[in-house]
């Protein structure tokens, strides 16, 4: 009995609590109505609602009536209608922006290629007419975006945005910003969280160059404005809250690697900070993936095994910049990507107040054959930005410029970049790279094409040695005069090499011969050479220039391919060295005299193998270089056949050569000497720097053989007193 009365008490109780909960209670509390959704993303950003939410809405206004179909649905929804919409990624359709133009018709240095991708910059190509591509020169150079990997230049990864993708497996990298606008000279894309409390904007923007077409050849080198490309980071608050904000901005990625198999100047990451004190970046690919073994070595000793992603923060702790920099960018032989802020404030406050807190190496790409040839850049990471709520500070712009364009000083050395350092002539033989840099463009800007440009400065420079050139063939001249004479010597003195090569001095002094005058001018061009092959190697407007079959100067001149590979060589077959080499083999045979014993045989066979060796230098080297060297040999050869037609008498300006005896050296108070031990009569006196050397070589024997007699009678006295 107890049992039937408890289930049917079950039975009623539930059943009343049914009907109370779904009949009763709605009629006596009605639920409020639903709020309709407003779409605030950029992508609408015109306070349009949805379809959905256009015809809830539409519903209650058209009858007047409590809806009773919403409450009925709204009732079925149960508790889960009064939760809060899941916030969901903003969604936009993938878009693409160009700004400016590579047509020389059009007012524009550069052409940008944008995409919506991480709002990021897809390729940069320049309009100059010089510059085409070196594999299809119907295309004009593709300085950025030569990359194939997914990384792309000027990518933001902002931290209060990525933290709300991250659950989308999504980031502000990649994700598709909205194009909110576009003109030929400016192009404005906008990302916000998918919680509306921030958004970030970016306006790039070109600038155009109004002059006339006759007038464009010169700007294209002087006028640094129309390479360079403005980029306005935009930060929004747009909660009730005060926030702080970051972002990590990603640097030029696929700067173009031109002549990979013959070039020794690969891409690197150039640094120069506001501080003078700090010293500036110059890092390869080489020594980035060092870095990056350092710390995988390091992690994997910790017990973990890293994937890139990881490397790159690891780096990002343990290996910054931190100094405020004035530019950083990346270069190779002939262009440069440099990004500079645009920061007014004064010089203190941009050094302690940085928009950049720390900037860092990346290895966007590694080749596995030449770590050289991998691809580099770097990545810029902000302080923290903070947002307040008030008109004035909840908006912060960081501007910066980007120069996108040839090494050319008058380029590079203007605001905001002074970037001046990144074209690297040396510390040594600067100045003279230089000077030689000058001369060249001035011949060129002349309307000398570039071969006879380097011609030119082959004349000058030959030209401005021709004096030791001069003096050199007429010492050379009187040596191979001398050359008898000196055997003779040896053969005298075979056994004692002291008084060998004070009797070659002797006869040397007297004939007003010093035997390194020869070697003089090889060491004044010595700088000239390097300084001469560091030139070249800067000079942009090398870059495709004609000469006979050679189709670009700045590179070797490949006159075919061969049908294989051979080790250091490659495939290209250039002529240049060859010819080079040659006649540096017709100078020696012409003008160096036989060999005169084994050891000057060996010499020359030294020289032979130096000679082959420059082959070899020369092999991967710029057409311009070896231009230069034919000219020079040429010229050299001209100019000894010239000085050297009279012999030793050098065209009839120096006396004949006639050989005597050695003057002996006696000893002092005897002979034909002094009591000082100087020479008496007619003796020509001692001139020159090796006069005056040999002189005191001299003395100091005679005061060593004076010391050592000394030394016997006292050494005799003693013996005599011990007996």
């Amino acid at each position: 009995m107890d049992n039937r009365r408890f289930v049917t008490f079950l039975v009623f109780f539930f059943a009343f609590t049914w009907i109370y909960t779904n009949l009763i209670l709605p009629k006596l509390f009605p639920p409020l109505p639903q709020p309709v959704a407003q779409n605030v993303d950029a992508g609408v950003g015109k306070g349009e609602a949805t379809k959905g939410e256009t015809n809830a809405a539409g519903a209650v206004s058209k009858d007047g009536e409590n809806g009773s179909d919403q409450e009925a649905a709204a009732n079925d929804a149960g508790d889960a209608s009064q939760k809060p919409a899941a916030a969901e990624p903003p969604v936009h359709p993938r878009k693409r922006a160009v700004l400016g133009s590579a047509d020389t018709a059009e007012p524009y240095f550069i052409e940008v290629q944008l995409g919506s991708a991480g709002a990021a910059i897809e390729s940069v190509r320049l309009a100059d007419p010089k510059f085409r591509d070196l594999r299809n020169q119907d295309e004009q150079v593709q300085v950025v975006g030569n990359n194939l990997t997914e990384d792309r230049t000027f990518s933001l990864a902002i931290d209060a945005i990525d933290r709300q993708l991250e659950k989308f497996d999504l980031n502000s990298e990649s994700i598709d910003w909205e194009l909110t606008s576009a003109t030929p000279d400016e192009a404005v894309f906008a990302l916000e969280a998918p919680d509306h409390s921030v958004r970030v904007e970016k306006t790039y923007r070109v600038h155009r160059v109004d002059v006339a077409p006759e007038e464009k050849a010169d700007a294209y080198l002087t006028n640094a404005a129309g390479f360079t490309l403005e980029l306005d980071v935009r930060v929004i608050n747009l909660s009730q809250d005060e926030q702080s904000v970051s972002y990590e901005l990603q640097g030029p990625v696929g700067v173009i690697l031109e002549n990979v198999d013959h070039t020794r100047k690969y891409q690197d990451i150039k640094i120069e900070f506001l501080d003078d004190t700090e010293d500036d970046v110059t890092l390869s690919a080489s020594k980035i993936e060092d870095l990056y073994k350092k710390q995988r070595k390091t992690a994997i000793a910790a017990g973990s095994t890293p994937d890139d992603r990881q490397l790159r923060q690891m780096i990002r702790q343990s290996e910054p910049w931190t100094g405020a920099f004035r530019y950083a960018g990346v270069d190779v032989q002939f262009f440069a990507a440099l990004l500079a802020p645009l920061d007014e404030r004064p010089l203190d406050q941009r050094l302690v107040n940085k928009w950049i807190d720390r900037a860092y190496p990346v290895l966007i790409y590694r080749d596995s054959v030449n770590v050289e040839q991998s691809e580099i850049s770097f990545r810029m990471a902000s302080a923290p930005i903070s947002l307040g709520t008030t008109e004035d500070n909840r908006v912060v712009t960081h501007r910066f410029a980007f120069f996108v364009g040839p090494k050319r000083s008058e380029l590079l050395d203007q605001e905001p970049m002074r970037a001046d350092r990144v074209l690297d002539y040396g510390s040594w033989f600067g100045l003279i790279a230089r000077g030689m840099h000058y001369l060249l463009d001035t011949f060129y800007h002349v309307g000398m094409p570039y071969a006879l440009a380097i011609i030119c400065l082959t004349i000058v420079v030959r030209g401005a040695l021709f004096p030791l050139s001069r003096k050199q063939a007429i010492s050379a001249a009187r040596m191979k005069d001398l050359q008898p004479r000196l055997n003779e010597i040896k053969l005298k003195y075979a056994d004692d090499k002291q008084k060998q090569a004070q009797a070659q001095m002797e006869l040397w002094r007297k004939h007003n011969i010093n035997p390194l005058g020869g070697c003089l001018p090889l060491f004044i061009q010595m700088p000239i050479f390097i300084a001469l092959y560091t030139c070249l190697n800067t000079a942009v407007d090398l870059r495709l220039a004609r000469f006979l079959w050679i189709d670009n100067l700045a590179a070797p001149d490949a006159l075919f391919q061969m049908p294989f590979s051979l080790p250091f060589f490659g495939r290209d077959f250039s002529i240049l060295p060859c010819i080079t080499v040659g006649l540096f083999f017709l100078q020696q045979k012409m003008f160096m005299p036989p060999a005169a014993s084994e050891e000057q045989e060996a010499q020359y066979k030294m020289m032979n193998m130096m000679t082959l060796m420059f082959g070899v230098f020369f092999w991967h080297t710029a057409a311009g270089l070896c231009l230069y060297f034919i000219a020079s040999s040429l010229w050299g050869i001209a100019e000894r056949k010239l000085l050297g037609g009279t012999g030793s008498t050098a065209a009839g300006t120096e006396p004949s050569v006639v050989v005597r005896e050695p003057s002996t050296v006696t000893p002092a108070g005897k002979g034909g000497r002094g009591g000082n031990g100087k020479p008496v009569g007619n003796a020509p006196k001692k001139t020159g720097f090796l006069a005056r050397l040999m002189e005191a070589a001299e003395e100091a024997q005679r005061q060593a053989e004076r010391n050592r007699e000394q030394q016997e009678k006292a050494s005799r006295g003693r013996g005599k007193n011990r007996r």
